[in-house]
């Protein structure tokens, strides 16, 4: 959750004041179904015990809300008690607890599948039409319960004020900020601490507004934000959330914070450190605040950070005092909670869980930093469509082992079958991610489609400690372009591709961890490579090249042998005819001053059978 202070309505790019990033995905808790359902409340502050409502409302009365618009969309927000008939197929039915009464909902979808030109900008809202009075309120906290499914572009936020939207300051709550594009749909309860702008105020105002401005075909609008039962209470007088967990490794090696590991082969454990994220939800300062931490798993391990006092509405991160090594193969359960010297009065937002693996042989040695559950796939970026690509995660190394083969997850779409794949490894050399090796291509059949694909590296890789790699999945383009999965969501600067004709990776911002996994033994431990080959064709050393490479290939029998170089749009560069060769190792010298600047793949075809590679040429 982002919270940025507006001076000017509108300007949600304007920041005056602080600004705090609180990961969204765990701000969020799993609908409560409550027994008391009510239209509008409103008790008197002397009335009041910490905890209880100020208003509550169920969108039963659509006279109770405001619709309007800055710009383009109409219509905007609605009143619904039934999901708008467009958005089947596109994001699940609400459930809140009390959608039968009515919701409020836009509908994004409307804006990608009519026949219109362009995307229109959208910037609407959907505000609470009563001010709330908070007098004599020192915590402040607004809940209600959404449905959403991420698209892109589009920004979901809370806005809150306590004066008007067109004189002096409010304040935006960005919401969803983690969710994956195509993800699946969220069906939680926010709760948002707004003691900052609400507190001891008379005529506090709130409105939810979707925002949308890059006006681009097919990447603007959204699906759609559905939103139900307000409810605006006073805070506990102890009430400590966890706002985000981690257990990251390799801290200060590639990245400064580490990353996070979900299957660990043996060869990989190091020393994990266990962090987590709190917001005060409470009225009053929660005095020697900390957080715990419980693994299950092993020989076990339980520790705590230092004691901090966390101010009314304050959020901070912290970090256990001691680090923590895995010693067996298997499972491991991680319990984070915080508490302070006040009793926890409301104990369903303080504690998350978490589970990595220490891989066997059975599970390949498996080394990952995805958690195993896929939110979204990806085929390709923008500015790359139709053409190759090349995707991966980033990846500390620390021990010595080498690597055998990899797997990488595809979805299950149709239009994967047929289509090529392949997996390269690159090494971080100070500077940059060089080239180290490559799986042979790999056509999809309809018996793999949706699921792990564990491709060979014909010379295993081998790694070392203090070592970084990136390890990417690749395809070749075309109208139909295969989907890699994707999981959680992951730091920036860790998922890393290469898109055609390009040598220097780009990274993808609000990134999900590629679902791509090396194995850290070589492929003969695991069964024969098995292409069934009467020959064997070399990566081009070296790869990248900017004067002359070379390769390498070998015949098991006689065979006629021509070799295609072909550039990233597919136009045929060079054709080599060998004629029939006997069964021996051969070598193709190829120079660069042949060839342009670029992504290059050579064709070899022996004896009616195919193998394709991929060669760089940089200048």
């Amino acid at each position: 959750m982002k919270k940025t202070y507006l001076m000017v309505a509108g300007a949600i790019l304007s920041t005056v004041g602080s600004y705090a990033q609180i990961s969204s995905e765990q701000a969020y808790l799993p609908f409560q179904k409550e027994n008391q359902t009510a239209r509008e409340i409103g008790l008197r502050s002397d009335h009041r015990d910490p905890g209880s409502p100020i208003v509550m409302d169920d969108f039963s009365d659509s006279e109770n809300w405001l619709i309007y618009s800055k710009v383009g969309t109409d219509p905007e927000w609605q009143i619904v008690t039934e999901e708008p008939p467009a958005l089947d197929g596109f994001i699940g039915d609400m459930a809140s607890t009390t959608e039968a009464n009515g919701f409020g909902v836009f509908d994004g979808i409307q804006f990608l599948t009519d026949d219109i030109t362009g995307v229109p900008e959208q910037d609407a809202y959907l505000e609470y039409a009563f001010p709330i009075n908070c007098t004599g309120i020192a915590g402040v906290i607004l809940e209600f319960e959404q449905a959403y499914r991420a698209f892109n572009r589009d920004q979901t936020i809370v806005e809150v004020t306590a004066t008007t939207w067109d004189e002096g300051e409010f304040v935006a709550y960005e919401l969803n900020t983690e969710e994956s594009t195509n993800g699946p749909t969220i069906q939680e309860k926010v709760t948002i601490n707004i003691t900052d702008i609400a507190s001891g105020e008379s005529s506090v105002k709130i409105r939810f507004r979707w925002l949308e401005t890059s006006l681009e075909d097919g990447v603007g609008a959204g699906y759609a934000w559905m939103v139900d039962d307000l409810l605006v209470r006073e805070a506990w007088d102890h009430d400590q959330q966890i706002t985000a967990s981690y257990h990251r490794s390799g801290l200060g090696q590639y990245m400064t914070n580490g990353m996070e590991y979900y299957m660990i082969p043996p060869s990989q454990l190091t020393d994990i450190t266990f962090i987590g994220e709190t917001q005060s939800m409470a009225g009053l300062e929660q005095v020697n605040a900390k957080l715990n931490v419980d693994v299950v798993g092993g020989a076990g391990y339980s520790g705590t950070s230092d004691l901090f006092d966390l101010p009314v509405a304050d959020a901070d991160s912290v970090s256990c005092n001691d680090t923590f090594t895995p010693t067996l193969e298997g499972d491991y359960d991680v319990t984070y909670y915080f508490d302070s010297d006040g009793v926890e009065e409301e104990t369903g937002n303080d504690s998350l869980y978490d589970q990595f693996t220490v891989t066997n042989s059975e599970q390949k040695f498996a080394y990952s930093r995805d958690n195993g559950f896929s939110s979204s796939s990806i085929s390709n970026v923008t500015s790359n469509t139709s053409m190759p690509l090349l995707i991966g995660n980033v990846m500390d190394i620390f021990g010595e082992d080498q690597i055998g083969c990899v797997d990488v997850v595809i979805s299950d779409a149709a239009t994967n079958v047929g289509q090529i794949i392949f997996v390269q490894v690159m090494i971080w050399e100070g500077d940059a991610f060089v080239y180290a090796d490559q799986s042979d291509d790999h056509v999809i059949t309809d018996g793999e489609n949706g699921g792990p694909i564990t491709l060979y590296i014909e010379d295993p890789i081998a790694v070392s400690p203090g070592q970084t790699i990136l390890v990417l999945a690749g395809h070749y383009g075309g109208d139909s372009e295969v989907e890699f999965r994707m999981a959680q969501s992951v730091e920036e600067q860790t998922v890393l591709g290469y898109t055609s004709g390009e040598t220097d990776p780009f990274f993808l911002q609000e990134p999900s961890a590629i679902m791509i996994r090396p194995l850290m033994v070589p492929h003969g431990d695991l069964g024969d490579n098995a292409q069934g080959l009467n020959f064997t064709i070399g990566q081009n050393l070296p790869n990248p090249f900017g004067a002359q490479t070379v390769i390498n290939y070998e015949l098991n029998a006689a065979a006629e042998v021509s070799v295609e170089i072909v550039d990233a749009s597919g136009k045929i560069v060079k054709t080599i005819n060998n004629g029939i060769q006997s069964a021996g190792t051969y070598t193709i010298d190829l120079d660069a001053s042949e060839f342009a600047e670029g992504v290059y793949f050579y064709s070899f075809n022996v004896g009616g059978e195919k193998v394709t590679k991929r060669m760089v040429i940089t200048k």
